[in-house]
């Protein structure tokens, strides 16, 4: 249960055997491939550029994913119980790269594009349609061919629009003059639509109250009437639409072809890793010097990988890695009840190589503080047999198993604590309690801070095995050990104030505590050059006492969420039982909203536990000990998208 151990690896191969190569170790997949930081000329060795053959697979890319969305998208959807219960196809790599070889791509993604092209031509047509009727609608008034609307001998015609605001101005300034007619041939909320006629000898004036009000002149080049014009359009658009269904009928022949275009997706995606990977290496005119990292425990298979490509001819050396590098991909391995638990360090970020996984130690807390906020039997129960259904019928992806996996085991710890206080989807069935949260108020705070007590310690406990690990003893005993005794000694005179205790141990506490405050003082600041600094920063080392009482305070949400979510559940049962007791319907609505709200509640309490559970583990815990920024090992394999590939 630990990181990984990493091997690091440079490997001089002839370039000849480049491609070959990195099938195989994408065939091998546990290869994290670098940039070379070595300082060489350019005499030496350059970098390998495929830059032409990346736009190619990005154009494969784009494509593939073109046709998916579009064919998806008149797929016909199948019932979601069903579409989880098949879940993502598996496929090995060698299955998805020989399929993806035989499909004949270029030629049926040209007679599907060809279908789309027009489909969309049409669609855009008909848009244009829309357009064009939203504007011919507001003068639908007008029964004359718009051809007439011409100009004449004595008259010149408009037609426009004008926002509401001004309508009232302008039409007081068009009839100041007499010889001016205008027509309101419809309004809506932001303008109002006009047909005016004017005679010549006006038309400077009406232009003029035209720029004040800022009308805007629309002219059409149809001819025919509007209606006309719009029933040709409507009718056009119609025929469109008969097209676009004919299209798509079409369309759906292809939709045998769905999988293979998924299929080259995956292909493509691989091949895009694979030439991203190469242009790590680094060259020479007939070498190329590949470095990277492997997992140790795989180091004699990926030895024989490149001998089944090169044979005799390669240089491979290889060394284990170094503990203090930040380079270092990291992978974590963990068992069955703590793998789960992973999501979480990978969530807040990777260990760096020279720390240790956190997850194996987190993991216990994080189911224990999780059950007791939750602390239902009923939601215990209802998430436990979901989650477990899931996993036995679905055919989950690693991801969402691995979620199912951990709320599974959060469904355990809310049975465990649901049955020590006593409750059933809260209290709708009396149990026999050890704990009862609403009355036991003490005994949840005691509770509480122990728990956060026994956190807090075994996380500063883990920051001094890492010192003595790394041969720092006294950085242990500095940052660690004085804190220790400052704190239980802090608290153990504390409680000496609110309960009987033997004065020498009193004496021994409130001395301890003093020591432990002076030698933080004198040591907090060590690492600074002069006097004034080390004891500057000692003090305020010591001023982190402060933050440890907001640490303690922290895990009071342990009390306060399971309070929450058990009057939430007592609220629902004491409205379902007063409406149960009444008519039939009221028994109806007291099943539903009991169901309901119950359910809503479960849903809260398990996201609050999530959350809440998860800040104590980053804040609290993380703090004291994890600093993170690792780098994720990544395989020569992509991430399936489409397929679980094996």
């Amino acid at each position: 249960m630990a990181i990984v151990d990493m091997s690091k690896f440079y490997l001089l191969a002839f370039k000849e055997k480049r491609e070959s190569l990195l099938k195989e170790l994408q065939k091998f997949k546990y290869v994290h491939l670098i940039d070379s930081g070595n300082d060489f000329s350019k005499e030496d060795l350059s970098a390998v550029s495929r830059s032409e053959e990346l736009i190619d697979i990005d154009d494969y890319l784009n494509k593939s994913k073109y046709v998916i969305e579009r064919l998806e998208k008149i797929e016909d959807k199948k019932p979601a119980l069903e579409s989880l219960k098949e879940g993502k196809k598996h496929f090995t790599y060698e299955e998805i790269k020989n399929r993806a070889r035989k499909f004949n791509f270029s030629q049926i993604y040209k007679e599907i594009s060809s279908i789309i092209d027009e489909i969309e031509k049409k669609e855009a047509e008909n848009q244009e349609i829309l357009n064009k009727v939203s504007e011919l609608l507001p003068y639908k008034a007008i029964d004359i061919p718009l051809e007439d609307l011409k100009l004449t001998k004595f008259s010149k015609i408009y037609l426009g629009t004008i926002p509401q605001r001004y309508k009232e101005n302008f039409e007081e300034l068009l009839k100041e003059n007499d010889s001016v007619y205008f027509n309101v041939l419809h309004t809506d909320k932001n303008y109002a639509y006009y047909l005016i006629i004017c005679h010549k000898s006006d038309d400077e004036d009406v232009i003029d109250a035209f720029r004040k009000m800022g009308f805007t002149l629309v002219n059409f080049k149809e001819k025919g009437t509007i209606n006309e014009n719009i029933n040709s359009l409507r009718e056009r658009k119609s025929q469109n639409l008969d097209s676009i269904d004919t299209l798509n009928k079409e369309l759906k022949n292809y939709l045998k072809y769905l999988d293979d275009f998924k299929i080259y997706y995956e292909y493509q995606s691989n091949e895009k890793l694979k030439v991203i990977s190469s242009e790590k290496f680094l060259r020479t005119k007939n070498l190329d010097l590949i470095e990277g990292y492997v997992p140790s425990k795989f180091l004699k298979s990926f030895e024989e990988a490149i001998q089944l490509i090169c044979g005799d001819d390669y240089y491979l050396y290889k060394k284990e890695a170094d503990r203090n590098s930040h380079e270092v991909p990291i992978m974590l391995k963990n068992n069955k009840f703590v793998g789960p638990f992973e999501m979480l360090t990978e969530m807040y970020s990777m260990p760096k190589y020279n720390e240790i996984d956190p997850t194996p130690f987190f993991a216990p807390f994080y189911f224990i503080f999780a059950g007791i906020m939750i602390g239902d039997l009923g939601y215990g129960l209802l998430v436990f047999i979901g989650s477990l259904l899931a996993l036995r019928f679905f055919n989950l992806d690693k991801a969402t198993k691995r979620f199912m996996t951990f709320f599974n085991y959060l469904s355990i710890s809310a049975m465990i604590f649901g049955l020590v206080f006593g409750s059933f989807f809260g209290g709708i069935i009396p149990l026999p309690t050890l704990i009862n949260p609403a009355e036991d108020i003490m005994e949840m705070l005691m509770l509480s801070l122990l728990l956060g007590g026994v956190h807090i310690f075994f996380a500063l406990g883990i920051k001094a095995y890492m010192d003595i690990r790394d041969n720092k003893p006294k950085d242990a005993f500095y940052d660690v050990g004085l804190w220790y005794m400052a704190l239980i000694g802090a608290i153990g005179y504390g409680l000496s104030k609110a309960v009987s205790m033997n004065p020498i141990v009193v004496k021994i506490l409130f001395y301890a505590m003093i020591i432990a405050m002076v030698g933080i003082v004198l040591t907090g600041g060590r690492s600074e050059k002069t006097t004034l600094a080390k004891f500057g920063w000692g003090v305020y080392a010591l001023y982190g006492i402060s933050s440890y009482i907001g640490d303690f305070v922290s895990y009071l949400r342990l009390m306060a969420l399971v309070l929450s979510g058990s009057f939430i559940g007592l609220a629902v049962n004491m409205i379902a039982g007063m409406l149960f007791g009444s008519s039939i319907i009221g028994k109806l609505f007291a099943i539903v909203i009991f169901l309901v709200f119950q359910a809503f509640n479960c849903f809260l309490c398990y996201l609050s536990a999530y959350v809440h559970t998860a800040r104590l583990t980053y804040v609290e815990m993380f703090n004291k000990f994890y600093e993170g920024g690792g780098v994720p090992f990544k395989k020569m394999v992509e991430d399936s998208k489409y397929f679980n590939i094996d």
